[in-house]
């Protein structure tokens, strides 16, 4: 295989003929354009009676679930959930206010939660493309929130995430989201300058944290709940775009469990290139926290990079650390020669489960 270099445009277009790397560098526009989409919402459900707000999805459709947990749950005075799988919990009825994402509009195990919602009385916002979940909500007069089609989901998570918090901001539940997202735009906007295809490598951290990443497994730590689901993020986009096994897990509870397997070097732990997020503006005292782990880890693993994210709010730190991560996910897979597109496990997962 012949030797990828990031800074040759030609040769990054070669490599991704389905432009995964223009639809990551597009966040920033696909922001705004979510943002419209919410605005654009008709027949927005009362907030009279909800006590309780949840998403249903699986994968990329859910990871915006995640996102807005984090980032409204200090604003809305009502529990935020996110359920993955088939059914949603007993307790959830008239007083919940159930978000339904599956970005195909057929995701099995979404349909299900939804059927079991619609048993339940839940009020429901439906959020897809297409499929069958877009034709149940047309014909059962639920709300759609209709994002544009041909995309992966992993790579639309603005517009599974962002129009749900304009529908919640309309609907009195939460102030000034919009403007916080009009704003952490301009920010993704000029980390789209430095690290994008068009900066080198020598002053792009996504392209340098790429090729320390050849030949490892990532291991991603987030410090905080924020910075925790970019974390997770982090590895599913390992996953999906780099084509490579990647773990996560969250500080402080990794201190009570994970950062055991590192207390022998071992040729499996030289084998773990791992990354911190932390953000700028972290307590004195979860800093310190990720110091010393990062210095214990560091005795094991094959290399440790601690990567201290800013920004003026969570929303900011969260979406840059989105960002950061999504290229770097793009980055290696064509170091390693691979098309970031096609998911073939699960499309042949999904075939089998079909079969069966």
């Amino acid at each position: 295989m012949a030797e990828v270099n990031l800074d040759d445009v030609a040769q990054l277009a070669a490599g991704d003929p389905s432009g995964m790397l223009g639809e990551v560098e597009g966040l920033p526009a696909q922001c705004l354009e979510a943002l419209e989409i919410g605005r654009g919402l008709q027949d927005l459900p009362s907030s009279a009676g909800i006590r309780r707000v949840a998403f249903a999805g699986m994968g990329g459709s859910a990871i915006g679930g995640d996102v807005l947990r984090v980032l409204l749950q200090d604003e809305v005075s009502l529990p935020i959930t996110v359920h993955r799988g088939y059914s949603i919990p007993l307790s959830m009825g008239r007083d919940t206010l159930l978000f339904a994402v599956s970005y195909s509009g057929n995701t099995e195990e979404t349909l299900s939660a939804v059927e079991a919602a619609m048993r339940q009385g839940c009020a429901i916002v439906a959020a897809s493309s297409g499929g069958t979940l877009s034709r149940w909500a047309e014909d059962s007069g639920l709300p759609l929130i209709r994002v544009p089609a041909g995309k992966q989901p992993r790579a639309a998570l603005a517009y599974l995430s962002l129009p749900m918090g304009v529908v919640l901001e309309r609907m009195g539940m939460v102030e000034g989201f919009s403007s916080r997202v009009e704003r952490a735009v301009e920010k993704l906007r000029k980390k789209k300058e430095e690290w994008g295809r068009l900066s080198p490598t020598q002053s792009n951290l996504a392209k340098q944290m790429a090729h320390r990443l050849v030949g490892k497994i990532p291991v991603i730590y987030g410090a905080g709940e924020a910075l925790s689901v970019a974390a997770y993020r982090w590895k599913c986009q390992f996953n999906e775009n780099s084509k490579v096994p990647a773990f996560c897990h969250a500080l402080p509870e990794m201190d009570h469990n994970e950062i055991v397997g590192f207390q022998e070097r071992s040729d499996l732990t030289r084998l773990l290139e791992v990354v911190f997020l932390v953000s700028e503006d972290e307590t004195p005292r979860m800093r310190r926290r990720v110091e010393i782990t990062a210095e214990i880890v560091g005795e094991a693993a094959g290399g440790v990079t601690v990567l201290h994210v800013g920004g003026a709010n969570d929303l900011e730190r969260l979406f840059t650390a989105l960002f950061l991560g999504d290229l770097v996910s793009v980055y290696l897979a064509l170091l390693r020669g691979i098309d970031p597109t096609p998911v073939e496990s699960i499309a042949a997962l999904k075939k089998r489960m079909a079969e069966a």
